[in-house]
Parts: structure tokens; C-alpha cells; sequence
């Protein structure tokens, strides 16, 4: 049962979704965060925010395009693709020397992790349906 609600599931479309809800999240949170003293409130728990955004995009990243480099296509460019992109989304995120380039920088890294997930897709698609998991034993 699990094995079949794990296969059913569209990991790619998922990391398109975080990806683009990431890119979302940080193009409209400053405008957010200047308007919250006008409104008079404040914005409790922001940090914790952006650690559940990065880590839910590599947690499903490593299982979206880990399964369909393992078991479909083995192609490594996806893979190194969305390194790249998580690099990007990190660097954008906590290097200082970064954070005049922080939106420009964050948003390239989800439009590459984008990328990579629609590669893995096509791949996927492209790919025999012979498994290639069955070499590795």
C-alpha cells in the first residue's frame, strides 16, 4: 500500500510547486514586512519559516530526482542541476556577503531547481520502462 501511494506520487510536480512557493515567498515577504508597521503588528517566527521552506525543497528534491535517476533514467544532470540550485537558494539565504544580490540570487536558484525537476520529468518520460534498479543487484 505505502509502495503504491509512493509511486502514484508526483515528487517533480511537488518540487515545482515548493520551488515556485519559495520564489513567491521571497519576491512578496518584503513588501510584507514594510507594511506590517503600518498595520501595526509584528511578524513572530519568521527564521523558522525559511529553514521548513529549504529543508522541505531538498528533502523532496533528494527523493524526486534520486528516484528518477535511480530507477528510470541515469542521467546525472538533473542531479547536479538542482545542487546547483539549492547551492544558489543557501548562498542567497545565509552568506552576508550575498545579501545585496539576496532576491536575484534566490530566485535564480529555484528557477534552477525548476529546471532540474522538469528535466527529471522529461527523462523520466523518455526513459525505456525498463528498470534500471534491477543492474544494481
Amino acid at each position: 500500500m505505502r509502495e503504491r501511494l509512493y509511486a502514484r506520487l508526483n515528487l517533480d510536480a511537488l518540487g515545482i510547486g515548493a520551488s515556485v512557493l519559495c520564489a513567491v515567498h521571497c519576491a512578496l515577504l518584503p513588501l510584507f514586512i514594510t507594511a506590517i508597521p503600518l498595520l501595526g503588528m509584528a511578524l513572530p517566527g519568521h527564521g523558522w519559516m525559511e529553514y521548513a521552506m529549504l529543508s522541505f525543497s531538498f528533502i523532496v528534491g533528494c527523493f524526486a530526482l534520486g528516484r528518477g535517476y535511480y530507477l528510470r533514467h541515469r542521467k546525472s544532470q538533473p542531479l547536479l542541476l538542482f545542487i546547483l540550485g539549492f547551492i544558489c537558494l543557501v548562498a542567497g539565504h545565509f552568506l552576508h556577503w550575498a545579501a545585496a544580490w539576496e532576491a536575484t540570487v534566490i530566485a535564480i536558484g529555484a528557477i534552477i531547481i525548476i529546471i532540474a525537476h522538469l528535466l527529471n520529468i522529461r527523462h523520466t518520460r523518455t526513459c525505456d520502462t525498463h528498470k534500471h534498479a534491477s543492474s544494481l543487484n
